[in-house]
């Protein structure tokens, strides 16, 4: 190559450079200067659900908050202990199981829920079956029942 050509390079180079530092040097002075923006907080209005609807042995989706609430409705083969509250027959979860968050149905023994991705498993009140480092229990949304036919999601 010739001598004129490396030159260009050169200058070319030390240019890019230039303009990163300032590029950068401008932000970090702006983010020092200027105030933080607002945290504008979205309030999220509670869902109200219909229990009688959901058949026994069946999962319900519900879409609150951006996320996918399920509600099942437990089986007598399901349920560990006598029912001594009408609301026990159900589980609210948010249907995201394992490392990769995938929606759960419930196993061909209708004894657990299965994550669809994976083998795990949870029993029908959220526990992980075999828990370890990458599987959690699920996560149970603010929820209340109002009566026995009714749930709001997304008030505790």
């Amino acid at each position: 190559m010739s001598d004129n050509k490396k030159q260009v390079y050169r200058v070319i180079i030390k240019l890019l450079s230039f303009m990163g530092l300032a590029l950068l040097a401008y932000s970090m002075i702006r983010s020092a200067v200027l105030p933080p923006l607002p945290q504008v907080m979205q309030e999220v209005t509670p869902i109200k659900v219909n229990l009688t609807a959901i058949d026994q042995g069946h999962i319900r989706i519900i879409v609150w908050n951006h996320q996918n609430i399920a509600i099942l409705h437990r089986t007598k083969i399901m349920q560990t202990a006598p029912i001594t509250h009408p609301q026990q027959r159900y589980f609210v979860f948010i249907n995201a199981g394992g490392d990769l968050n995938c929606p759960l149905r419930i196993d061909t023994s209708q004894r657990y829920l299965k994550d669809s991705c994976s083998a795990y498993l949870y029993d029908s009140y959220g526990k992980a079956l075999k828990p370890s480092s990458r599987i959690k229990d699920l996560v149970i949304p603010p929820h209340r029942f109002i009566d026995q036919n009714h749930l709001l999601i997304g008030e505790n």
